[in-house]
């Protein structure tokens, strides 16, 4: 099982063993049976909307996840936002591979469902495939704290992953402060293109997107 390197990229953020790790719109659940055989987590839920592949991954995981690994594991076809945290439990949730403004309403719609005495023990792993300065603002509203970010590469794509918790107090900036390395030819390419499409952006709303343009801009001084 061969993992991309956005999944590759996730899945070494983990580095401390959990008792759950929710794998969320998990689809073919490759990246859940990577960290399963890696067992570091005592329990792996698996979540996605879609039955179909839902389905298909039950019968996979009962198959092959018994030889392959010790831990627990469980397959849910539900909305992520509808998720249950476990009491008691030291959890990591991972959404990976949907648009910024899903990602914010399902993390918002986890945290409201949730106590913060629940939430403490928390971390969270996202990992959007765009709209990432929007999203960045809306989790800073959730008061959620930077663990780290790092910028992935992968088919001439990017992406930005995100390690979050309530306990940490780094403040999560709409840019993406720590993450960049312009002596990176990726990462200067990505910038370029973030600006590019924001300054098309910005000749139907000028008011909002002229403010994102100079936030990207700043990022040129970074050494």
């Amino acid at each position: 099982m061969k993992l991309s390197n956005r999944l590759n990229a996730i899945n070494a953020l983990i580095t401390q063993p959990y008792d759950v790790i929710w794998d969320c719109c998990c689809d073919h659940g490759l990246l859940g049976m990577a960290i399963l055989k890696r067992q570091i987590a005592k329990k792996v839920v698996f979540v996605d909307i879609v039955p179909s592949l839902m389905s298909e991954l039950n019968v996979t995981l009962t198959r092959f996840a018994g030889s392959q690994s010790s831990s627990d594991w469980q397959v849910m076809c539900k909305d992520v936002g509808g998720i249950t945290l476990e009491k008691n439990a030291k959890q990591l949730v991972i959404i990976a591979g949907v648009g910024g403004e899903l990602l914010l309403k399902l993390m918002q719609q986890i945290i409201a469902n949730h106590t913060q005495q629940k939430l403490a023990k928390i971390s969270f792993i996202i990992c959007s495939v765009h709209h990432t300065y929007s999203l960045r603002e809306g989790l800073n509203e959730l008061d959620l704290g930077l663990i780290s970010e790092q910028i992935i590469v992968e088919n001439k794509r990017f992406y930005e992953a995100l390690h979050l918790s309530f306990e940490s107090t780094t403040k999560i900036t709409p840019t993406g402060n720590t993450m960049w390395d312009m002596s990176n030819k990726h990462h200067r390419s990505y910038l370029n293109k973030l600006l590019l499409h924001y300054t098309r952006m910005a000749h139907q709303s000028p008011q909002r997107f002229e403010k994102v343009i100079n936030d990207y801009k700043q990022l040129l001084s970074i050494e």
